[in-house]
């Protein structure tokens, strides 16, 4: 296995949010504790990294890669508004990763505060 970059790693401390233009606009949350291996970084501003995933006992039907040079990566980014607003709505998160979410620095009080008094009030 080969890295561009080194053998360079991040923990995640907070969840990201999982998309890809396959999904047909669905996400998904990439959880706390994650390790990405960074693979490289791109001019164009965004980092590629790897996740390794273990599949146990459910063998997957593989098939080769017609063109080995174009994969289709997913997106992850950190929460902001809207986001956490359909993470409210949409996944069972729990304590912790609520708590994180709350904590990251693209949110601010303002941005929870309506976020909440919103889903609180839809529950009225």
């Amino acid at each position: 296995m080969e890295f561009s970059e080194g053998r360079k790693t991040h923990t995640l401390k907070e969840p990201l949010i999982l998309s890809s233009s396959s999904s047909g606009g669905v996400s998904h949350l990439l959880p706390i504790g994650t390790t990405l291996y960074l693979n490289k970084s791109f001019p164009e501003g965004f980092t590629q990294y790897r996740i390794y995933v273990n599949v146990d006992r459910m063998p997957l039907a593989l098939q080769d890669l017609a063109d080995p040079s174009e994969i289709d990566p997913l997106e992850a980014r950190a929460f902001d508004k809207p986001a956490l607003a359909l993470a409210l709505r949409d996944y069972p998160l729990t304590r912790d990763e609520l708590a994180a979410i709350l904590q990251s620095p693209q949110l601010t009080k303002q941005d929870i505060q309506e976020v909440l008094k919103e889903y609180l009030e839809k529950d009225q």
